[in-house]
């Protein structure tokens, strides 16, 4: 809702913008032929493009001060150098970052959350996880799995066995440690819902 002195100022602004002026193309712009965003190439043309070097991978051309960037007390700006002289992960980093929050937009959502958002997230994730098997053909994945947890399968390692054996040993003991981990945060988790319904 606008107060009366904000409806005049308006209006009053309005009054005094000049109308809109009528512009004209000369000649010579509308006869110029059309320029195409992709040149057209003959073949002897192909091999020229293919001996070109790579895009750059910088935003900022070789000398650009980068302003901003310095953090010693009386220091200078920074200035961009070539893509050759900067480390090859530099240019992936953020790749691994991506693939991090896609990871984490994975395990996103939980069957026994407070919240009716996280509930949903987990249903539909198991819903889509059903649909992908079942469309596979993969029934035997659709069929309750006995967790890890409740299996009565002795872990393997010996005290005398090799270095290969109690490293596997190792990883199924850690792995069997993490599913109980899970199982006990998803049974508080469902008390802790319960309780405050």
């Amino acid at each position: 809702m606008l107060c009366t002195r904000c409806c005049r100022a308006a209006i009053s602004r309005r009054q005094l913008l000049p109308l809109a002026r009528q512009f004209s193309v000369s000649a010579q712009i509308r006869s110029a032929e059309p320029k195409l965003s992709t040149p057209v190439t003959s073949a002897g043309d192909a091999t020229a493009a293919s001996s070109k070097p790579a895009a750059p991978r910088s935003i900022c051309p070789e000398g650009t001060v980068l302003s901003g960037l310095n953090f010693t007390k009386g220091g200078q700006d920074p200035v961009a150098l070539k893509d050759e002289d900067y480390p090859e992960w530099l240019w992936s980093c953020l790749d691994v970052m991506k693939k991090g929050a896609d990871a984490a937009d994975e395990n996103a959502g939980d069957e026994f959350s407070k919240s009716k958002k996280q509930r949903r997230l987990a249903a539909k994730r198991q819903k889509t996880l059903e649909a992908k098997l079942l469309a596979e053909g993969n029934l035997e994945a659709l069929a309750p799995k006995v967790p890890l947890q409740h299996q009565s399968v002795n872990l393997p390692g010996e005290a005398g066995g090799s270095v290969q054996h109690n490293i596997e040993a190792a990883d199924k003991r850690e792995e069997l440690r993490k599913a109980m981990r899970k199982e006990r945060k998803a049974k508080i988790k469902e008390a802790n819902y319960l309780k405050s319904m």
